[in-house]
């Protein structure tokens, strides 16, 4: 099967326009979507209207601090996207069917993982959308672990596009722009496929993972990152610093 693997879009509606687009060149059909479709950006709506027709969609921890309640670890940045987020999407006595239809999805439509034959498919790790793989310790752990029984985990939350594996006993990362990459179903790995729509590895262009019949390739894709930017800057009750760290991927 071909499909692409987004994550952790976060209400950038510029980025994630670019990357299906390119996801539509190489005529895929099948998006999967990791989670954390909304928080820090400006266009949560018009995220959550493309995404519930995307092949599935998993809840990221931002998108349940929305829909449900915000953790004490939030830092005060990101809770304020998530205050912000949750009165614009909450409905309200006068609201129509759309806006009912998003918060019904955001609610209730996100899965906390998926599982396709040797492959799983989750937000932070299968136990948790909160757990970071972001050490070769914590990766470890997942790699060794044969509780699932799979080869493969994609993965987000993060916002750095890479991949965990075992080479002669010892975990190591290769970042998203590495040349070469394990070939799928070779070995038991961590696919980590970064961010759409706030990169962190120091790259601001939109990350996500392409899968085609001879293997997996990261891709990178530009976008109007002013655009992104400015709608951040222009609402009252998103921090500057949410568009800030856009311009700076980091």
């Amino acid at each position: 099967m071909r499909y692409a693997v987004i994550s952790d879009i976060h209400s950038n509606l510029e980025a994630l326009e670019a990357v299906l687009e390119d996801i539509e060149r190489h005529h895929v059909r099948n998006i999967f979507c990791l989670g954390d479709l909304v928080g820090y950006g400006g266009t949560p709506r018009e995220v959550i209207d493309l995404a519930m027709d995307f092949t599935f969609c998993l809840r990221g921890n931002h998108d349940d601090a929305v829909t449900f309640k915000v953790p004490s670890k939030f830092n005060i940045i990101a809770a304020k996207a998530v205050y912000w987020t949750r009165e614009l999407l909450l409905p309200h006595q006068h609201s129509g069917p759309k806006a009912r239809k998003r918060w019904s999805f955001m609610r209730s439509k996100l899965k906390r993982f998926v599982q396709i034959q040797d492959t799983i498919f989750a937000h932070g790790t299968p136990d948790s959308y909160f757990d970071y793989i972001d050490n070769p310790e914590v990766a470890e752990e997942l790699l060794d672990g044969d509780e699932y029984g799979v080869q493969t985990f994609f993965v987000g939350h993060t916002h750095v596009g890479g991949v965990f594996f075992k080479d002669n006993g010892k975990v190591r990362f290769l970042h998203s722009s590495s040349p070469k990459m394990p070939k799928l179903g070779s070995r038991k790995m961590i696919i980590n496929a970064g961010s759409v729509g706030q990169p962190r590895d120091g790259d601001i262009r939109a990350c996500y993972v392409l899968v085609g019949d001879d293997g997996f390739y990261f891709r990178r894709i530009p976008y109007d990152v002013k655009t992104a930017i400015d709608t951040v800057f222009y609402i009252n009750g998103l921090p500057n610093d949410s568009g800030q760290r856009l311009a700076e991927g980091h």
